[in-house]
């Protein structure tokens, strides 16, 4: 009953909001949809905290981006052509 309620409210279901909150915490939304996971999750502590769980990952993952040295990934580049190049070095033996 509950379900069919919010189905004629136009509301979305755990569910429905779980497969969109990564697009919708990136802005990757439609105007409507992303309405109706904002007044969700206002309503459910549940997605709510899956939100926030996403954001600090999210954050988390932003700061540990270094910018590399071009020409240390030049150098890394060259590195690899040679190996494919030449063959995978042989393994140490013990």
């Amino acid at each position: 009953m509950m379900k069919l309620l919010r189905r004629l409210r136009g509301e979305m279901s755990c569910g429905e909001v779980l497969e969109v909150l990564q697009a919708h915490l990136d802005g990757e939304v439609d105007a409507e949809t992303a309405r109706k996971v904002a007044q969700h999750l206002d309503k459910c502590q549940l997605c709510d905290h899956e939100a926030s769980v996403y954001t600090r990952i999210k954050s988390g993952l932003a700061s540990k981006r270094r910018v590399l040295d071009p020409m240390i990934l030049d150098q890394l580049d060259q590195f690899a052509d040679r190996l494919v190049a030449d063959g995978a070095p042989p393994a140490e033996s013990d």
